[in-house]
């Protein structure tokens, strides 16, 4: 039976991230990491957005655009979509290394590899139940690009905070980001953020609020239009194996047990974000899924 739930929640998880997939590359990701680190844990992620009015330039004519000039010619931009795939090894109970790939299909085009991305991150403080947890992540994503375009490497870096009390659990992730190689556009560092606020319903459910944002280059940062923010709810589904706790516990005291096959753990969210900004998609349909073992 184990086999066969990790073989379906592998399939939904692929079948969710193609499913979603339509028409264009996508804006980034909406991913927020956890400073949790546990040694021999392997975690398989997608995460995947379909975006609609990206931006909807016309409301002011000049969304997005250099000089005063509209960045698109229609009403509203056709709808685009975007889903990475991550896996995740606790190589200690402190050191974490991750291998990312963000993939995209343009209009027209075959889908494709647009990026590779290789991410370490590092826990200071440790948390039991209520408290903070505190890590720091670092990484660098390749980009891979195709035909004309021409996308410059970037490294990114910032700490991870998580703040428990009782059911509620607030995660804060700011990045600061530096593009690299020829193919830089910016002059100074950019600023990525996402935080969350989830509350625990029930046994496996929870509901949240989270906000994303990006400033492409602080030093010229332009006005809160030009930059992405967005804002929204978010429904939590944690399938943990209660059989697997229970027998954590009472197998505890007996050193001589073998320890058996690592616990499996499906993990899901799925969110809306709202554009706060003229820059920022209308709106958007968030996906992750995730798989712990």
């Amino acid at each position: 039976m184990k086999y066969l739930a990790l073989t379906a929640a592998a399939s939904a998880l692929a079948t969710a991230g193609f499913a979603i997939g339509a028409a264009r590359s996508a804006l980034a990701e909406f991913d927020i990491q956890e400073a949790t680190i546990e040694k021999g844990e392997v975690q398989l992620t997608y995460r995947g957005a379909v975006h609609w009015g990206v931006p909807n330039a016309d409301k002011e004519g000049t969304a997005g655009g250099a000089d005063g000039v509209s960045v698109l010619d229609q009403e509203e931009a056709p709808v685009r979509q975007s889903h990475e795939f991550e896996g995740q090894y606790g190589v200690t109970d402190w050191w974490l290394l991750s291998f990312t790939l963000g993939t995209e299909q343009p209009d027209g085009e075959d889908f494709g590899v647009s990026s590779a991305e290789f991410e370490t991150q590092f826990q200071f403080v440790k948390r039991q139940g209520d408290g903070i947890a505190l890590a720091i992540q670092g990484g660098y994503e390749k980009a891979i690009n195709h035909g004309d375009e021409q996308n410059a490497d970037a490294i990114g870096f910032g700490p991870i905070v998580e703040i428990a009390s009782g059911k509620l659990l607030v995660t804060l992730d700011p990045v600061f980001t530096d593009q690299v190689g020829p193919n830089r556009d910016t002059q100074g560092l950019g600023f990525e953020y996402g935080w969350r606020a989830e509350y625990d319903l029930a046994k496996h459910w929870g509901i949240g609020v989270e906000m994303f944002g990006e400033i492409d280059d602080l030093t010229n940062a332009g006005s809160l239009n030009d930059q992405n923010h967005s804002l929204g709810p978010t429904l939590f589904y944690n399938a943990g194996s209660d059989e697997g706790e229970d027998k954590e516990v009472k197998m505890g005291d007996d050193d001589d047990k073998v320890a058996g096959p690592p616990e499996m753990e499906f993990y899901l969210n799925v969110g809306l974000q709202f554009g706060l900004t003229d820059a920022t998609s209308d709106t958007a349909l968030k996906f992750q899924g995730e798989l712990d073992f």
